[in-house]
């Protein structure tokens, strides 16, 4: 059997199987509420509040209640139970998208990027911030987690780390536009249909919440549930270990790394803070990929070490990253199969990590040394 060794476009496959389409092929009935469409999830039985949230501009979906999420590709890949070339060629066997009506009203009425936002999105912003914010430090467990972290109370303060009780921010939205705005920026949750006088329910309930500060400015943020925390008491739902906003992620940190010479790299948001505690100029992709044109700002690093998980999925995502890095990428190996957050917790951990890293400061210099051996060797004997 021929192997099939096509190269797979997978940007115009996207938008020319669009993933709403392709869910609603399964006789999945969605609504449009804010920036989604809604219905019942393909992937577990969805009984009660539907939990499959579909972002047409993002060509996106989510599953709140199985906490995941992907592309068309990777829907059709869980669906269907395929690789990702049998998934692509499954959805190129259907009919593209037609432009139909229903589809044209169902986009949000305005689209909005996070480095991009109107003044009154970014005053609900840091309004969200700030309530969070004031919650951690008056929520005894909340802020005992952050620290058992191995968190300063510098990178705390610093970094506007919160919790969200679930209702304590929802609460402080009393004009319609407001509540309007925070759903389309997907900090509530749409009001369920029938009880629309009930309190709205955050969506970051029960979470550690990290934005990432521009010019001080809260655009973004991500949540990390809180362990040992009863739902119930934070009116949380039930959902994946880390949830962000919708949309694409910007990169955790940026103006951290931004024109340093060299910088921290890491895939998880708290190795990432552990990283600013010591004092290292660091950012956090919030996973493993990052397209290739999101990179420009590490233009002036010559140094950049990557902290990924030691999973198979790390390893991709670092030789990803040597891609549009090339040597410059440093991967930081941490031993015994730790992440960097739990190099932390140990009593040596910040030491063993500066020795890692002068390791890859020395193996950098030792490349270096051996390239310019190599070009003036090939020089001379021309």
């Amino acid at each position: 059997m021929r192997q099939d060794n096509r190269l797979i476009d997978v940007a115009t496959l996207k938008r020319s199987h669009r993933v709403e389409d392709v869910v609603a092929s399964y006789g999945v009935d969605l609504r449009p509420v804010g920036r989604a469409l809604v219905g019942r999830c393909l992937l577990h039985d969805d009984q009660g509040r539907p939990n499959l949230y579909v972002y047409p501009l993002d060509l996106s979906w989510y599953c709140y209640r199985c906490g995941v999420g992907g592309d068309v590709i990777k829907l059709v890949q869980l669906k269907e139970r395929l690789d990702f070339k049998a998934a692509c060629a499954w959805i190129e066997a259907r009919p593209p998208s037609p432009a139909r009506e229903w589809q044209a009203r169902s986009q949000p009425r305005g689209q909005h990027r996070w480095e991009r936002l109107t003044l009154d999105q970014q005053a609900l912003m840091t309004h969200a911030t700030r309530v969070y914010e004031r919650l951690l430090w008056h929520d005894e467990a909340a802020l005992s987690y952050v620290r058992r972290r191995g968190l300063s109370d510098r990178v705390i303060r610093d970094c506007a780390i919160g919790y969200s009780d679930g209702r304590s921010f929802a609460a402080t939205l009393t004009s319609e536009p407001q509540l309007q705005l925070a759903e389309e920026l997907g900090l509530i949750w749409p009001a369920d249909p029938g009880r629309e006088h009930r309190p709205r329910r955050e969506v970051l309930g029960g979470r550690i919440v990290v934005p990432e500060l521009r010019w001080g400015l809260p655009i973004w943020f991500i949540g990390r549930v809180l362990a040992n925390r009863d739902p119930a008491d934070c009116q949380s739902q039930r959902g994946p270990k880390y949830l962000a906003l919708p949309g694409e992620r910007p990169v955790l940190g940026l103006e951290r790394a931004a024109g340093q010479r060299e910088v921290i790299l890491c895939e998880g948001v708290f190795d990432f803070l552990t990283a600013l505690t010591w004092h290292f100029a660091a950012c956090c992709v919030s996973g493993t990929r990052m397209p290739a044109d999101r990179f420009g700002f590490l233009a002036m690093a010559e140094m950049v070490h990557a902290v990924f998980d030691g999973d198979g999925a790390g390893h991709e995502a670092a030789a990803r990253f040597a891609v549009e890095l090339g040597d410059r990428l440093q991967p930081a190996r941490l031993p015994d199969g730790l992440d960097l957050n739990s190099l932390a917790c140990q009593p040596d951990g910040e030491r063993r990590f500066r020795d890692l890293i002068e390791t890859n400061r020395q193996a950098r210099t030792g490349q270096s040394v051996a390239t310019t051996e190599r070009n003036e060797h090939h020089a001379s004997s021309r």
